[in-house]
């Protein structure tokens, strides 16, 4: 109600420029961002990222994986469709990073991208996402009519700059067709969740991957940067703890999974 009303009383221009000073903070908090959180971040991308490794940040919006990927010496390779949020990540990173301004789906294509001016991070090529959480969390959120988008596919960045070590995905709800783009396996890689509205989502990206390679899962909590499970699990078991958590969500919640491909004995 807060956004539609802010749209209709709030000439475009203006909110152009209030959108740009939010991001210019954004990016001057992720600059200032605290030693212990920085070090958090670091410690945790640590044990899928050596020094030397190429890593994609797939949705890398203004960076804040990019930040503690750099620390760790990898090869950065970030994908980020949004004008504003491109520009912040050359303003912030320069050459130090690869930047593709595409999205990402399981072909090349021109797809649809809804903008939300109001909060850059919910920005989206899925329409379920919006149609789903617009009846929960998002409630108060408008994106924009779409723009058409170029898009390119996992395994074609990957033709280009190599196999990563690790793969960064946060695409909001649209993770399924990002990583149908994908015929190559890779050592580790994040998928963002939604629950309980985009659970069945979460279950296809677990089952994808494992036709590809043989896999095992954990999971952190929202932006917590902790593996929730003492030990990695199997394919069948993260698939019966994703059905349960989702049934057992009231209200929207989000986090990571992590898919690190099995060591053999």
């Amino acid at each position: 109600m807060i956004a539609k009303l802010y749209r209709k009383v709030v000439p475009s221009q203006t909110r152009e420029f209030i959108y740009t000073l939010f991001l210019q903070r954004l990016l001057r908090a992720l600059r200032g961002e605290r030693v212990a959180s920085l070090e958090k971040r670091v410690k945790f991308y640590s044990q899928f990222i050596k020094e030397g490794d190429l890593s994609f940040d797939i949705g890398a919006n203004v960076g804040n994986r990019v930040l503690p990927m750099l620390n760790l010496g990898a090869k950065v390779v970030a994908v980020e469709p949004q004008d504003k949020c491109a520009a912040l990540l050359k303003q912030n990173f320069g050459d130090k990073i690869v930047l593709v301004q595409k999205g990402v789906c399981a072909k090349e294509e021109i797809r649809n991208f809804y903008i939300n001016e109001s909060h850059c991070g919910i920005s989206t090529f899925s329409e379920e996402f919006i149609e789903k959480t617009q009846a929960d969390r998002h409630n108060d959120n408008v994106w924009e009519k779409p723009v058409p988008m170029q898009m390119t596919t996992l395994d074609s960045l990957i033709k280009e700059y190599g196999v990563p070590a690790f793969i960064k995905v946060d695409v909001e709800g649209f993770e399924v067709e990002v990583l149908k783009g994908l015929s190559v396996p890779v050592k580790a890689l994040s998928f963002e969740y939604t629950f309980p509205v985009l659970s069945m989502n979460a279950v296809e990206c677990v089952n994808m991957l494992c036709r590809l390679s043989d896999y095992e899962f954990n999971y952190s909590k929202s932006e917590s940067m902790e593996l929730t499970l003492d030990k990695w699990i199997s394919k069948d078991k993260m698939i019966d703890l994703i059905l349960k958590m989702a049934a057992s969500s009231e209200r929207l919640r989000s986090g990571d999974i992590y898919a690190r491909q099995r060591i053999q004995a």
